[in-house]
């Protein structure tokens, strides 16, 4: 089913959250602190970390951090504070959904079977094999973008999203579209994810990242003729 690290010193939340996770099939692995996530993060490979912002210690987003930087691993924060500028701060570090707690046994398993299946579906419904664009290519088979002989390093959420305009080339796709596609038709006007899943993409593709053209107030399109 899946193999998913839980990252929580409140032991109570973490158990319960465990309980209710292994009943469907799923492995899981606890951690206490980041330095313990980061530890088993080390020694295993998991399909999933559940991580709270507020640790003893290193931070959330900084393990956040840390994991991104070494893998596309899919991150959901769980986390008790409800502002929108810590959940712009973690998604903005690299996670892919924001829980906030109090929150249900139904609406967990939802968002864990939605960043799972994100995960291992491959987006392209055009199917063709690859997409070449001014230097930019992406291949749907072997799921790899490049520029040039460079490869880019996406999420695999990230990838999902370019995939997502690439099967719309040219035509606008918007941001509810994009939103019910990638994360699920309940993200609907969660405009602040493609905010910064789009700018992540862009920065990744360096000056090809205004291939990625943004419609104010509609939605964005991948652009075929672009002069670079």
């Amino acid at each position: 089913m899946g193999n998913i690290l839980i990252v929580e010193d409140d032991i109570n939340i973490r158990k319960l959250v465990t309980v209710n996770l292994e009943k469907r099939g799923y492995k899981i692995s606890e951690a206490s602190d980041g330095n313990q996530a980061m530890f088993l993060f080390r020694q295993q490979d998991f399909d999933l970390v559940l991580l709270d912002l507020v640790l003893p210690g290193i931070s959330g987003v900084d393990v956040c951090i840390w994991i991104r930087a070494r893998s596309d691993t899919p991150i959901i924060v769980i986390s008790g504070m409800r502002d929108e500028e810590i959940k712009v701060t973690a998604l903005d570090a690299g996670a892919d959904d924001y829980l906030t707690k109090p929150f249900g046994h139904d609406e967990l398993l939802a968002r864990v079977r939605a960043v799972l299946r994100r995960a291992t579906s491959n987006p392209n419904k055009t199917g063709q094999k690859k997409l070449e664009v001014n230097g930019l290519t992406i291949d749907f088979e072997t799921r790899r973008v490049r520029i040039g002989d460079e490869d880019i390093s996406l999420t695999k959420t990230e990838y999902a999203i370019l995939v997502e305009l690439a099967n719309h080339p040219d035509a606008v796709v918007d941001h509810n579209n994009l939103l019910g596609r990638v994360w699920g038709p309940q993200y609907r006007d969660a405009n602040h994810y493609l905010h910064i899943y789009l700018g992540r993409v862009r920065k990744k593709l360096g000056v090809h990242g205004d291939l990625l053209e943004t419609i104010p107030g509609v939605g964005y399109r991948l652009l075929l003729d672009k002069k670079q």
